[in-house]
């Protein structure tokens, strides 16, 4: 049957705009095509970095190395002293606490932190101290000094720039070194010994940029005997020591913590034993919380 004008034209618009259809949609694949070859190829001209990056908020002072994650980005977007799995993969427990606060997602760069360079000695432990004066709005992660004041207003910074690993209302964990540990409990019992002496922690500000102060409690002539035959003690420690325990600081101790502790002498020991006995029992109670916490033991 023969077509009419107006069927005929009609089949050839349709037919033309089919044809249209197919060469538009050629193009748009070839356009796709070539696109995701571009694409292709440009991923993979990228360099990637395997980078540290901040896992939760970190104040200023804070530790760090537990608290870190890796991630893979595009080298051109990460900063030039990121830190990376390539340069401080096997090195990263050296990084020890944050210079600034940190927020989650932070890429780590070597101005952002402390870099130690060197693990804990083999003397150092984490200690626990229940009788220390703590400030109202301590924090785990904050560092403190522990510090030593006399019933005369002499005071003494006992240890310096100790970062509290765990804390609770009354107790903290620090970690120590040897002669630190003798060092505080020579101050522990000559604390207990001077009634209104005042054993007590203070905060820095802004532990990320602010320096470690230097020690200025001179431990008694026994100890020091003690610390100098104590084959734990670290070599760099016991120098240190031996530098702060000169004679100037000798004759300093003899006349302000010498005579304040001869001033209790006749209540010294009945003062050490309650103080103990008070240590004793916050510990026994705070072991055992911690163990009904468990449930089991």
């Amino acid at each position: 049957m023969a077509m009419n004008p107006m069927q005929k034209k009609a089949r050839t618009s349709f037919l033309l705009g089919m044809f249209l259809t197919l060469i538009l949609t050629g193009i748009v694949i070839v356009f796709l095509i070539l696109q995701l070859g571009k694409i292709k190829k440009e991923q993979a001209a990228i360099v990637y970095k395997n980078v540290y990056v901040v896992s939760k908020d970190i104040t200023s002072g804070g530790g760090v190395s537990e608290s870190l994650t890796t991630k893979k980005v595009d080298s051109t977007v990460a900063p030039n002293n990121a830190i990376t799995s390539e340069n401080f993969g096997t090195y990263i427990t050296d990084i020890t606490t944050a210079k600034i606060g940190l927020e989650a997602g932070t890429i780590l760069t070597t101005d952002m932190v402390n870099i130690e360079g060197k693990p804990d000695t083999a003397d150092v432990r984490l200690q626990e101290y229940n009788m220390i004066i703590l400030p109202t709005n301590l924090r785990t992660g904050d560092s403190v000094d522990i510090r030593l004041r006399l019933p005369s207003g002499e005071d003494y910074i006992v240890i310096s720039k100790k970062y509290i690993e765990q804390s609770n209302s009354n107790t903290i964990w620090i970690k120590v070194r040897e002669d630190e540990i003798l060092t505080m409990s020579n101050a522990i019992v000559e604390a207990y010994i001077m009634e209104g002496s005042l054993l007590y922690a203070t905060t820095y500000t802004d532990a990320g940029t602010q320096e470690s102060t230097i020690p200025t409690y001179v431990v008694s002539s026994s100890i020091m005997n003690l610390m100098d035959a104590d084959p734990n003690i670290a070599g760099t420690a016991r120098n240190a020591l031996a530098a702060r325990y000169t004679d100037l600081a000798r004759a300093q101790r003899n006349n302000t913590i010498n005579s304040a502790i001869n001033g209790f002498a006749g209540d010294a020991i009945s003062n050490v034993q309650d103080k103990v006995a008070e240590e004793i029992q916050k510990q026994q109670s705070a072991r055992q919380q911690y163990v009904d916490s468990l449930g089991t033991y």
